[in-house]
């Protein structure tokens, strides 16, 4: 019997864990020490006044009963690769025959003086509740968000209503993942919701009360970092053959060594030399691609074809009736409130696909 195990129950975990349930041989486990999935992309409205974190978390429970999946929750700490086992951080250790490893990343936090005594980051539940307590939902209360992209924008918009929001991008535009109209149409909306935007700074130090960027400075009550992510120490420290910044070298089916995969933030996915870039959508894409490949490997001794991934598009929410972004293959251009319905639908697609895959009543 084949024994597969995924480390991380994330999007790119569940999206492998699906596929791989069509293995009635195989001894399926998941290492992760949460109790619940948690639906990331949906945290940014979590932090809403009138939101519930629990809200954007499913039960490990609920979705793995009367199914094959064993979970174990503890953290992985490293890799055996000579004995084929993954270290857990209870002293014990997990043999695999097949090992998927897409335990997500953490939050990047540069050396800048003073930054990590007071930052919050936003990566998971836990994040989102210290924000959450550390929020006084009034006008008085200054949020400072450092960082631009997809993250910072959701959550300066979403805390927009109720404090009093600065938004600092180093670089010269906002969400530069997106293209230059719908960028100026974010900074637009987020101005005409009070949102002081300042692009074209960076961030030199922290000196509570303030933050001082390389030309201005400002007084902050709460400060959240959206400055970017990294590969989990952990993995690291493995013996993982690893790129610069610490991904594991990955080939064009996420495969790092024999038998062993990454998936998810782990995996810098590129095709005809571009990188596209870590969503969840991506993870899951790829927890889903790498599942399949390891049931062709096991059952024809073939892996199929390479990993192209087709996005249905990028949705960004600039508040709780606005957003912004694209859709379909050709990136047809959307915003306002249109966007923001198409991600509110997205968001619950997602959930139907998990109440399919483990064959859980609806809704989650």
């Amino acid at each position: 019997m084949q024994k597969i195990v995924v480390v991380g129950g994330g999007y790119a975990g569940l999206g492998a864990i699906g596929p791989l349930q069509k293995l009635e041989e195989a001894e399926l486990v998941l290492i992760e020490p949460g109790t619940g999935h948690q639906l990331i992309p949906e945290l940014p409205e979590a932090l809403a006044k009138h939101d519930s974190i629990e809200h954007h978390v499913v039960p490990y429970e609920r979705l793995f009963t009367e199914t094959r999946v064993q979970h174990i929750r503890q953290y992985a700490t490293n890799i055996d690769l000579t004995r084929h086992s993954v270290l857990l951080d209870n002293g014990d250790d997990v043999h695999y025959d097949w090992l998927i490893l897409c335990p997500g990343s953490e939050p990047s936090l540069p050396p800048i003086p003073g930054l990590r005594d007071v930052a919050h980051t936003l990566r998971d539940a836990s994040d989102a509740r210290g924000i959450k307590d550390a929020l006084k939902y009034g006008k008085d209360q200054r949020v400072a968000v450092i960082g631009g992209g997809l993250t910072g924008v959701e959550v300066a918009g979403m805390l927009a209503h109720d404090h009093d929001v600065i938004l600092v991008e180093a670089f010269d535009r906002l969400l530069p993942a997106l293209g230059l109209g719908l960028s100026q149409y974010a900074y637009r909306r987020l101005v005409a919701a009070g949102v002081t935007v300042v692009m074209g700074q960076k961030l030199v130090r922290v000196n509570p009360p303030h933050i001082e960027l390389e030309k201005d400075h400002f007084e902050y009550d709460v400060l959240i970092w959206a400055g970017g992510i990294t590969p989990p120490r952990w993995i690291r420290q493995t013996d993982l053959p690893l790129d610069a910044r610490g991904y594991p070298q990955a080939d064009a089916y996420g495969q790092v060594l024999p038998n062993v995969f990454v998936a998810g933030d782990l995996w810098h996915v590129v095709v005809d030399g571009q990188e596209i870039p870590a969503t969840a959508q991506l993870a899951a894409l790829a927890g889903d691609f790498v599942g399949n490949t390891i049931v062709n490997r096991i059952t024809k001794n073939n892996p199929g074809p390479e990993f192209r991934p087709r996005l249905r598009g990028m949705l960004i929410s600039l508040d709780e009736g606005q957003g912004v972004g694209w859709v379909l293959h050709g990136g047809i251009p959307v915003r306002g409130f249109s966007a923001r319905t198409l991600k509110n639908i997205s968001f619950q697609q997602y959930r139907l696909k998990l109440s399919k895959i483990f064959d859980r009543p609806w809704p989650l």
